[in-house]
């Protein structure tokens, strides 16, 4: 009875927000769905990624894999013929609001240039290369992606896509990303969280990215 609470609100919720706010996370957990597109743009083959999936719920575990299941593609025909992820995403609750103290936002010019990796299981093939104006990321299934970075302030940066290599993400190109890092855990690790704001009704994304 409980799994199926969690999986008729997850259902409702996750039609507006891509992340779920809980207590029982240290920082942020993810859900992975793995599915392929047949040759008609129709999914098969969907199932929980038991290895990259860090949430351990699984009543909402399932909520996610029901509510995938429901969901449509945006463009399926443009991702026929390969097997792709969806990723859903459980942050801690007091990082709804939380903000990185002022006195430890000069720390943040370290993490202006360098090389660096996603922590999130799901995109951990993907290196980023920062420099002064351009943010080039490698790997992984989403290719070659160029963005033109521009920081703000020390501890904010804004992403604008430039390049995506993939048919079904090149209706991202243009995209204004809004990115401000709310925790440092060390001096390599940092806590994002990010958001479109040249479009309506995006969601906010949490995650650690790692300097290597």
């Amino acid at each position: 009875m409980k799994n199926l609470l969690f999986i008729a609100f997850i259902s409702i919720f996750f039609s507006s927000f891509s992340q779920t706010f809980v207590d029982n996370v240290d920082r942020v957990a993810v859900v992975v769905i793995d599915y392929c597109v047949d040759d008609n743009g129709k999914r098969y083959d969907i199932k929980i990624n038991q290895e990259k999936s860090t949430y351990k719920n699984e009543g909402w575990r399932l909520g996610c894999l029901e509510h995938f299941k429901n969901a449509k593609l945006i463009y399926p025909m443009k991702m026929t013929n390969e097997c792709w992820q969806s990723v859903y995403y459980f942050v801690n609750s007091k990082y709804k609001t939380y903000e990185l103290p002022a006195e430890e936002r000069l720390k943040c010019k370290d993490f202006h240039r360098g090389k660096y990796k996603y922590e999130n299981p799901a995109y951990n093939e993907t290196i980023m290369n920062r420099r002064k104006n351009r943010q080039i990321e490698k790997g992984g299934l989403g290719g070659r992606q160029v963005y033109k970075i521009n920081w703000t302030d020390n501890h904010k940066y804004e992403l604008e896509t430039i390049k995506m290599p993939l048919e079904k993400d090149k209706h991202k190109e243009g995209n204004l990303i809004s990115v401000e890092i709310i925790e440092v855990l060390n001096d390599k690790t940092y806590l994002y969280k990010s958001q479109i704001t040249n479009k309506e009704d995006t969601n906010i994304v949490f995650g650690l990215i790692t300097k290597i």
